[in-house]
């Protein structure tokens, strides 16, 4: 995967154990020489099915329900990053904090700080800002009129996601569903002293884990996200606390506050290489 990104979207990770897991496709039998011929085009051979636990499935849709079921909320993240760096593939570990505020269905603001810089990220409904506080550079752009529609726009027309995005989509089941072809329930492991339920999920270019808390609204404490195609299998890590839900979030949140001496330039050049 080669996309650039504000920040990198989170999921989880558990590549040895999803790759011992994954079953291999069985050779074909080559046919006799007098009844093959060099022009016929071999059939495509059907990979192995997707291996779907259904406990694993069951859990995460409940933990997906309880967000669905929030229009405000509020969150922190602590996060840990890799950057490989080339050509050596020589792999470093870098530390970042991010805050979250959502109020659905339009309105989103992230202020992300790491090792390596910062962003601030402000979505009001109509339009969406990126400010680099580093280097006091700001970016506005319109984008459509719901969380959903400004993210996929920001994807696929620029080449940008925000972080942990899938958690403020409207369905944010189908989001981490997508694609995926292996599941597990691993057990119950520790995040921050507090039993959760630890989930393993593969697609074809990402491993993933979450762990989900089991009391209460069930919701998502530990992601992990192994890129385990690109050069060095770069993870992030991100540990979520603070959960709140009010019934609103004052409408100021959601507004740029931009310092007096921001400039602005194109949204494509706020853009970072995603590991």
């Amino acid at each position: 995967m080669n996309k650039k990104f504000i920040s990198l979207r989170f999921a989880a990770a558990v590549a040895a154990l999803l790759l011992a897991s994954n079953p291999g496709v069985s050779a074909e039998t080559a046919a006799p020489a007098s009844a093959a011929s060099p022009a016929s085009p071999q059939a495509p051979q059907a990979g192995p099915p997707p291996k779907i636990d259904p406990r694993a499935e069951q859990l995460l849709s409940r933990s997906c329900d309880d967000l669905t079921s929030r229009k405000a909320f509020t969150f922190h993240a602590e996060i840990t990053f890799d950057q490989v760096l080339p050509p050596s593939n020589v792999k470093l570990q870098f530390a970042a904090a991010a805050d979250y505020a959502v109020q659905r269905p339009d309105q989103l603001a992230v202020e992300f700080h790491s090792d390596l810089g910062g962003k601030q990220i402000w979505y009001n409904g109509t339009k969406v800002t990126i400010l680099d506080p580093p280097h006091m550079f700001y970016a506005t752009l319109e984008v459509p009129d719901s969380i959903d529609g400004m993210m996929e726009r920001l994807e696929e027309v620029h080449n940008l996601s925000i972080p942990l995005a899938d958690l403020a989509y409207s369905h944010p089941c189908e989001m981490f569903r997508k694609g995926v072809i292996y599941s597990a329930y691993v057990g119950v492991n520790d995040v921050a002293g507090e039993d959760c339920d630890h989930l393993a999920f593969t697609k074809n270019n990402v491993d993933w884990q979450v762990w989900l808390q089991r009391t209460g609204r069930h919701l998502p404490r530990k992601v992990v996200i192994n890129y385990r195609n690109a050069p060095g299998s770069p993870e992030y890590v991100g540990v979520l606390s603070d959960w709140k839900f009010p019934a609103s979030i004052p409408a100021s949140v959601f507004q740029p506050d931009l310092p007096k001496d921001a400039k602005q330039i194109n949204i494509m050049k706020v853009k970072e290489t995603k590991p």
